[in-house]
């Protein structure tokens, strides 16, 4: 391919001595100014003015480059030119990237090999970038950008419905109050301002945390679409699109922490209800101290009243269940359930590699879902989240309830095969069958809502693949025992 004011090679033989070489940037404008000098690693001819301009970007002014009496005297063909470092290294600003070390996964340049990669055997970058584009590395670098596309579009969802319904909450309640404030006289207008008051409260401090959320959500949208578009520009070097791939994938992993605790914060942070609760006392007596009622913000949204004493429960067998879908491949091995929303279960079924939304009330599956795995225990988390554990992919994976679908989430990595999942005050906690920390003993850590690692136990029993947590205890179970 033949440069613009370039002859070919045939007739730049026979061509005038008086031959101009112009500035190829501005050649690029339409203008013919004659070059004063030459950057070796763009192998473009330069005037003063552009030769100015170049030295004040970062990324090219450590460029080497000629004189006129020094410069070449004919135009370079950058296409047959040999490999152009174009990315100065990080470490040391006047050197250029020019090696990758694949002990390392690291890009590096001379002195950085001599510094930091003397024992290891590293590749030129120029051959190496050469196979990248068509490596399975490099397809799976785009898909897990549009995958981080679609998890961050779907965190901002979260956000969104978490807003509708904070204020729709704070309607509703709010309108609760007012219908049993109707029925009583102008004496109780002092508590029904205190109430309203602490609603409105609750609701802002909502909002300014969902605001919060959608910022931190945005800022991750920019910094996605900021490395898509390094990674999609066509016009860049192989060499260019290897170095920012790499630089893509560190960056996807910031990300993805980034998503977690963000993921975590809309489950914690947002799922606060505002409910006003009615004082039985007032409606039998007006004077009562606790006039009017009071307002729970309780992460449930459910009331002491509704809670039930087990123990004195009468337990008699009901209709079973049709779970069959006709997705499923095999025989159905269910695992473990959670109580997601009244009258609705989340099933694990390990056996067809799924979770199942079923409506316990009119025996029908709602929604079902296959995750990154083979699922084992599911445990409910607040407002219509759930959280699975994945022992043979060493994960957990968050999913959501809404519409009676089942939504997959975020998930992060554990230490180990996590059977046993369980959640409690804002944290989870996950067992392991083994675990190299405690051999021949279950192990369970206490993690935060983000992966994060926040105490350690080592229990008695061995293999435990269940387990539940109360306030002030934690009880595992073996797969097949009586033991707990």
């Amino acid at each position: 391919m033949e440069v613009g004011g370039r002859k070919s090679d045939d007739a730049n033989e026979n061509a005038s001595t008086e031959f101009v070489l112009h500035c190829q940037p501005c050649m690029k404008d339409g203008r013919e100014i004659s070059a004063n000098g030459f950057c070796k690693i763009c192998k473009e001819f330069m005037c003063d003015p552009c030769i100015s301009a170049h030295k004040r970007f970062a990324m090219s002014r450590n460029h080497v480059f000629l004189t006129k009496d020094k410069m070449p005297s004919f135009y370079m063909n950058k296409d047959k030119a040999d490999f152009l470092p174009t990315e100065p290294c990080l470490e040391h600003s006047s050197e250029m990237i020019k090696f990758y070390c694949p002990t390392h996964d690291d890009l590096g340049c001379s002195d950085c090999v001599v510094l930091h990669h003397r024992n290891c055997k590293v590749e030129y970058l120029s051959e190496t970038a050469k196979q990248y584009k068509d490596s399975e590395e490099y397809k799976t670098l785009n898909k897990n950008i549009a995958h981080m596309e679609t998890v961050i579009s779907a965190l901002n969802n979260d956000v969104n419905d978490s807003e509708a319904f904070v204020s729709e909450n704070t309607k509703e309640e709010v309108q609760k109050l007012r219908n049993f404030r109707a029925q009583i006289n102008l004496v109780l207008d002092t508590r029904e301002n205190v109430l309203l008051k602490s609603m409105k409260e609750n609701e802002i401090k909502q909002k300014e945390i969902l605001s919060k959320l959608r910022d931190g959500i945005t800022g991750l949208k920019q910094t996605l679409a900021e490395t898509t578009t390094d990674m999609q520009t066509t016009e860049k070097q192989l060499h260019q699109r290897f170095i920012h791939a790499k630089m893509a994938n560190k960056q996807l992993v910031k990300l993805q922490g980034e998503i977690n605790k963000i993921n975590a914060e809309i489950i914690l942070d947002t799922s606060v209800r505002c409910t006003f609760l009615t004082d039985k006392h007032t409606e039998a007596l007006i004077n009562s101290s606790d006039i009017l009622g009071c307002v729970d913000f309780s992460n449930e949204g459910i009331t002491s009243e509704t809670d039930v004493d087990l123990s004195t429960v009468e337990w008699t067998k009901d209709a079973e269940l049709d779970i069959f879908c006709t997705e499923d491949t095999g025989k159905s091995w269910i695992t473990s359930s959670a109580l997601v929303e009244p009258g609705k279960c989340l099933l694990a079924d390990y056996g067809n590699k799924c979770v199942k939304l079923v409506d316990i009330n009119v025996n029908k599956v709602l929604s079902r879902i296959e995750l990154l795995g083979d699922p084992w225990q599911v445990c409910a988390l607040p407002s219509g989240h759930a959280a699975v554990a994945f022992p043979d992919e060493n994960k957990v994976q968050f999913v959501s309830v809404k519409n009676d679908s089942v939504i997959a989430g975020t998930n992060f990595d554990v230490s180990g095969s996590s059977y046993g999942l369980a959640y409690n005050d804002k944290s989870l906690f996950v067992s392991y069958e083994y675990h190299n920390k405690a051999p021949g003993y279950s192990y369970v850590e206490r993690m935060s809502m983000a992966g994060e690692v926040l105490q350690t136990f080592t229990t008695k029993t061995r293999a435990a693949r269940y387990i539940t947590v109360s306030s002030s205890s934690i009880y595992v179970a073996l797969f097949i025992s009586t033991e707990v």
